[in-house]
């Protein structure tokens, strides 16, 4: 028997969700056939097996969580007897604890299998301790009403749903739908922003009387955040809360909101400071292309140094777009629009082009989002 555990598919993810088994149980499967595709860091991945055998336990179901590290797949592998029908769960494979019968069986760094009791824990799958963590949700405190005592996605989550207040015997009932996919990413970001971040947004305008017709606008963007990025180096960073350090970058890696019909993806050019505005453009182009067809690859959802989201290109004029960790700044560019300003006196028509800038006040102090800022307008004002 072996076990196959779900790898790390980005940057250190705690967890990914199943789109959809390409295999079923008892099929029969060759090295390196897909098996699952997999959705994570708002992106598709399509896992191949590690294995030629016999796919003997599929863990999970499309829509379902599951954590790194824990099982997967389990397979029968070729030349390899079957498993009688008595025998306990292989754990060969695996780091982490799974349940056998009334006890966990545990592999050490060493490779030797440790038994010990069962606990509260041992008694979820891995999905369902996924789903605990979270809720916020004490596995120790909650009694399965599952097979054997086994705790169920529903004991979990009337666990997390009760109100305090609320007698222990009422049943609350979970309003609308769970989140999936890039809904549920972008939420759970959006809330590690909102734990972790102290965000300050600063706003200004861009003149623009300047800029020749044709001007490519998201060309010029990016160029002037790679000049604020040079001139106020610290906005282009991550900053690691739990260590209080920081890691300034010397290349500009920008992340590039971009809204589509699935929900919201942020590929990443990398290395922007070092291409032309040709390559810019290529790029641009390639990564326009992969939002229609949602086929962003995990290599181009990671490694953005700062973000740019031009909103404008629907509507609005500010706002205070949000920092994801561990980067400390985003740039958020407002519909531009024809504005009478005085000039030596007399009232003129221009281009005005509003700009949004929100930082991590952890990281970056307001004079430096202040010269930032002012660098960046300068940029696109020559």
């Amino acid at each position: 028997m072996s076990i196959f555990k779900l790898p790390d598919l980005g940057e250190g993810l705690p967890d990914a969700e199943i789109r959809e088994w390409f295999v079923n149980e008892g099929d029969e499967v060759s090295l390196d056939q897909p098996l699952v595709s997999m959705e994570t860091a708002k992106a598709l991945v399509d896992i191949p097996s590690p294995f030629a055998g016999r796919v003997l336990k599929c863990y999970g179901k499309a829509g379902d969580v599951i954590s790194t590290g824990a099982p997967l797949i389990e397979f029968v592998l070729e030349n390899a007897p079957a498993r009688p029908p008595h025998a306990t769960t292989d754990t060969g494979t695996v780091v982490g604890t799974i349940e056998a019968t009334n006890t966990l069986l545990q592999e050490s760094p060493t490779g030797i299998v440790i038994k010990t009791q069962a606990s509260t824990q041992g008694r979820a799958t891995p999905t369902i301790r996924a789903l605990a963590n979270k809720l916020g949700v004490d596995l120790s405190q909650l009694t399965g009403t599952g097979a054997r005592g086994t705790i169920t996605a529903d004991d979990v989550t009337k666990a997390a749903v009760l109100p305090s207040s609320s007698s222990p015997s009422t049943t609350p009932t979970m309003i609308g739908e769970p989140l999936h996919g890039n809904r549920r990413i972008m939420a759970q970001q959006m809330a590690k922003s909102h734990r972790e971040v102290v965000p300050v947004t600063l706003v200004e305008d861009a003149d623009l009387h300047r800029w020749p017709e044709n001007t490519d606008v998201t060309i010029r963007l990016i160029q002037a955040i790679v000049a604020a990025s040079k001139a106020e180096s610290i906005l282009n960073a991550h900053f690691h809360g739990e260590t209080l350090s920081m890691q300034l970058w010397d290349e500009v890696n920008i992340g590039l909101a971009v809204d589509t019909k699935a929900g919201l993806y942020v590929p990443v050019i990398k290395q922007v400071d070092k291409k032309s505005p040709v390559e810019i453009r290529e790029a641009l182009n390639a990564l326009k292309q992969k939002a229609l067809t949602q086929s962003f690859s995990p290599e181009d959802l990671k490694g953005a140094t700062i973000t740019l989201s031009n909103f404008g290109t629907i509507a609005g004029r500010y706002a205070n777009p949000i920092v994801v960790p561990p980067s400390v700044a985003i740039i958020g560019v407002g519909k531009s629009r024809p504005t009478v300003i005085a000039k030596d006196g007399k009232p003129v028509i221009h281009t005005i082009m509003p700009i949004s800038l929100t930082f991590d006040h952890r990281a970056a102090t307001g004079g430096e989002a202040a010269r930032f800022l002012a660098a960046l307008i300068a940029d696109l004002e020559r």
